[in-house]
């Protein structure tokens, strides 16, 4: 119940640009939380659709709103993060939306574990009209730092929430960062204290071809690679190597793509070849950590 841990501070950064269809709904998430103590930051990057009006029609449920340009989304975070006077801090994208009794649970998690870096649960998936279609994870999560550093993002970021007080020491987001900037976060704070992974489904993300993760292709893949190398100390990770093989499949299959069609089957055993490799890590074939032992070691030329 909300009432479980009344003095905690939720502060929630939402960036947006040009998301008027999605806002209301994102605001309503978190109004509908019922907390009562919760400050909602928008940083909205100078919209055209119509943004601003229902900023303006909201302004009493908010702690306030920006709406001027920016160089990108993690610069548009890092302005609402430098405002937010919460003991739990999170962002919340215009597109994406809080699940019913989030906070409480998220509130419960820090109660219990005060000096855990964050708190991430599971999610749902969405559509872009904001039906639920399935769960990101099939298994509750846990953490591993080793899994996230060389293998896969595993950590949900609408169902993430982030220490304030360690957020402080950690620092703003790396806003020359366009795709991997939470997963950098994630392993900065973790770097300063353990992270604590709950069984709660806490947010939904909405999945269209519109979304910055879906149109990022291969240069995403590279400033993905540029992070793992970055924590690990590794010019190539298991998990950077699995998003450029992904992309690399995806990209096969566009009709205008530069690589020929009749490649895309091998390189989509290959992907998956890769994808079991990443369980090497301790993790499933998503890059979950597991609570089985990681598999003996494979012998061969993709050894590392």
């Amino acid at each position: 119940m909300p009432d479980a841990c009344p003095d905690l501070r939720f502060s929630i950064v939402t960036p947006s640009l040009n998301q008027a269809r999605f806002l209301d709904a994102c605001l309503d998430s978190v109004a509908a939380q019922g907390w009562p103590d919760v400050e909602h930051w928008v940083i909205d990057g100078g919209s055209t659709d119509g943004t601003r009006d229902i900023l303006e029609r909201r302004e009493g449920q908010l702690a306030g709103f920006v709406c001027e340009p920016d160089g990108g989304a993690a610069e548009a975070i890092n302005k609402g993060l430098a405002r937010v006077t919460g003991d739990v801090v999170a962002w919340l994208n215009a597109d994406d939306f809080l699940l019913p009794g989030a906070l409480a649970r998220v509130a419960e998690a820090f109660r219990a574990h005060p000096d855990a870096s964050f708190v991430f649960g599971n999610g749902m998936r969405a559509a872009e009209d904001g039906t639920l279609t399935e769960p990101f994870f099939p298994a509750p999560p846990r953490f591993d730092r080793r899994a996230l550093a060389e293998g896969l993002n595993y950590v949900l970021q609408p169902a993430t929430f982030v220490n304030g007080a360690v957020l402080r020491r950690a620092g703003p987001l790396d806003a020359g960062l366009r795709w991997g900037f939470d997963w950098d976060l994630w392993l900065r704070l973790s770097a300063l204290a353990e992270p604590v992974a709950i069984d709660a489904t806490l947010a939904a993300s909405r999945e269209y071809a519109a979304t910055l993760t879906a149109s990022g292709g291969f240069p995403r893949a590279e400033e993905l690679r540029r992070i793992a190398e970055r924590h690990s100390g590794q010019p190539m990770t298991r998990g950077a190597l699995c998003y450029f093989l992904d992309t690399l499949v995806k990209e096969t299959g566009r009709p205008r793509g530069g690589l020929d069609p009749r490649l895309a089957p091998p390189l989509v055993e290959l992907w998956k070849a890769v994808q079991d490799f990443t369980t090497e890590l301790g993790t499933d074939r998503a890059g979950l950590p597991t609570t089985s032992p990681p598999p003996a070691p494979r012998r061969g030329w993709w050894r590392w």
